[in-house]
């Protein structure tokens, strides 16, 4: 046999060149059905699977015819024993047979690898390009309702039945004014058929729970869907407390509060509790009426100021005579008159403050009285009558006011009397007065009125008689009875 690569002869039989090493059957054995089929095939004529997948076989790189000793040079020894090393390693390593487009196919192979790997890359951050665009997209959609909530929380539908405390409670919170955290007292819509006159809503807040209760005014003007709102006037009441609600008022939901035109302007009406902080039943109290000028911004004020009281039915008013200003004006003259609606005033009928004078006065008078170093006037002052009655003969029942302390100077004392049960001093202005040994009490006999009394002895048992400049007085020590000894 001659090897078809180097024309060397080798044995018959022979596998491989003994010279080259070259293979020299030209078939291979498929490694899926095992059946021999030539070495050129790309798929297998017996079980069809792909060469390349089946099967490796021997490199076929071109060899060059071996040179002749003339031509050889060097090193063609050493070169052609690492060519049969290396068709060696091809026999342990035998690879898929080549062609003229195999270095092609490897490119091609190559590149598709690489524009599958880039389409991938690319499809995962075009992916993620997406997820980011869309969380944008929902984090200012987010933002956007939120602005677009607050925009429109305070837009009101054209008929007007949206409730417009509830405009102004939104209208607050948009324009950021609840930082002070008040409440929400009133609010009045005020429509206009004027097309160049908007549409306004006045409201009030309010807050109690403070050292400086205050109440606030609020004007909303309407500005196509929106609402522009201003800071109208705020009043504080030191140490009062502030109750804004129609029960407390004991009023009608239909008068208080209320739009209403005085001197052809436009005004808020409404009114509140404005009692002592902690006051109760009997304390003082007040209600305090109030009208509001939109245009003017101008806050009028009326007050009732006056005793707290209950009625049977556990409500409570401000008992007054009236109210403190003047109504003089035709803002305070129109408050008067709404005053009427309004059940927490009661403003008291001239009777009553005639009976209020004549028991303030008593009551001054005997605050006057009081005390132990008062005891004489006392005396006088409450046995008037008596002292007229016993000139004119009468026997009379005196009314004497019993004291825990001595009420004579024991150092002016000028005479005494003493028995079981009495001690009786004359003391050196003409006083007369007795203790009560039982009692401890100490009381005014005779306060010399009508005269100085000169002297004291005893005409009976516990009876006193007391000589005066005008005559003699018998005291009945027991019965507090006296009458004209002469």
């Amino acid at each position: 046999m001659r090897c078809q690569h180097c024309g060397h002869e080798v044995p018959e039989g022979s596998v491989f060149c003994n010279r080259c090493g070259y293979r020299m059957s030209n078939e291979v054995t498929c490694s899926y059905c095992h059946q021999p089929m030539p070495s050129t095939s790309v798929f297998c004529p017996h079980c069809g699977k792909a060469v390349d997948n089946a099967v490796k076989v021997a490199s076929r790189e071109p060899v060059a015819p071996a040179p002749t000793m003339a031509q050889r040079p060097e090193t063609t020894y050493n070169e052609q024993k690492r060519a049969a090393q290396r068709q060696a390693n091809a026999w342990q390593q035998p690879e898929p047979p080549r062609n003229d487009d195999d270095d092609d196919d490897e490119d091609d192979g190559g590149g598709r690898s690489n524009f599958n790997r880039n389409l991938i890359i690319g499809a995962v951050l075009a992916i993620l390009a997406i997820a980011l665009l869309s969380l944008l997209r929902h984090c200012n959609s987010q933002e956007n309702d939120r602005l677009e909530a607050r925009a429109d929380s305070a837009a009101i539908i054209a008929d007007g039945s949206q409730d417009p405390m509830a405009v102004l409670t939104a209208e607050l919170s948009r324009n950021n004014l609840t930082e002070d955290k008040a409440y929400t007292g009133c609010a009045v819509r005020f429509g206009s058929t004027d097309p160049d006159t908007p549409e306004r809503i006045v409201g009030v807040t309010y807050k109690d729970d403070t050292d400086r209760p205050f109440i606030k005014l609020y004007n909303l003007t309407r500005d196509g869907a929106q609402w522009k709102t201003e800071i109208g006037q705020t009043k504080y009441f030191d140490g009062r407390s502030i109750i804004m609600d129609n029960s407390s008022l004991i009023a009608d939901a239909m008068y208080v509060p209320r739009g209403v035109t005085v001197d052809g302007k436009q005004c808020l009406y409404f009114a509140f509790l404005n009692h002592l902080k902690g006051a109760g039943e009997g304390n003082n109290g007040r209600v305090t009426l109030c009208l509001y000028d939109i245009d003017n911004k101008k806050l009028t004020t009326l007050t009732y100021d006056g005793q707290i009281r209950s009625r049977t039915d556990g409500r409570q008013y401000v008992y007054c005579r009236g109210p403190l200003e003047s109504t003089n004006s035709s803002e305070r003259a129109f408050l008067r008159q709404e005053a009427a609606n309004i059940g927490a005033i009661r403003v008291a009928t001239q009777d009553e403050i005639d009976a209020e004078e004549e028991a303030k006065a008593k009551e001054e008078e005997e605050k006057a009285l009081a005390g132990e170093e008062n005891a004489d006037a006392k005396w006088d002052h409450d046995n008037a009558e008596n002292l007229g009655k016993l000139k004119e003969g009468e026997e009379v029942k005196m009314k004497p006011t019993q004291y825990d302390k001595p009420i004579i100077n024991m150092k002016e004392i000028k005479d005494k009397l003493e028995n079981d049960r009495y001690l009786v001093f004359l003391d050196t202005k003409g006083s007369v007065v007795g203790f009560n040994k039982n009692t401890r009490k100490y009381f005014t006999v005779y306060a010399g009125k009508n005269g100085a009394a000169s002297g004291i002895s005893f005409s009976g048992d516990n009876t006193v008689l007391i000589k005066t400049a005008n005559g003699s007085i018998s005291y009945d020590l027991v019965h507090d009875k006296a009458k004209n000894a002469n």
